[in-house]
């Protein structure tokens, strides 16, 4: 399956636009359309209702919504985790906060 098909899929499920979806993924609008059009026969079935106002999950689209976020996650997990540098297993992130302004110590 095509990764960028399902962020196509989530993006118009999340914002219910195929408009919206392909301005929030930096393409066009026909990308989109090819995009689910693609899931949609491999998948032989239709994943959104098309209406003037937006999109619509069908039932099948709902279905198939668990399993594309899966499927994303899953690869984006798998990139990070490829990504690291021989030797390193695993990432650790600390936040710090550090105060602006005029500091006056308390003594």
């Amino acid at each position: 399956m095509n990764i960028e098909a399902m962020r196509a899929f989530l993006e118009i499920a999340s914002t219910g636009s195929f408009q919206n979806a392909a301005e929030r993924l930096n393409i066009t609008q026909s990308a989109i359309s090819a995009r689910i059009k693609s899931l949609e026969q491999r998948l032989n079935r239709i994943l959104f209702t098309r209406k003037r106002a937006g999109a619509e999950l069908t039932v099948a689209g709902a279905r198939f919504m668990r399993h594309a976020q899966a499927c994303v996650q899953s690869w984006e997990r798998a990139q990070q985790e490829i990504a690291l540098p021989p030797g390193i297993d695993n990432l650790f992130s600390l936040g710090l906060q550090i105060p602006f302004g005029p500091a006056t110590p308390k003594w």
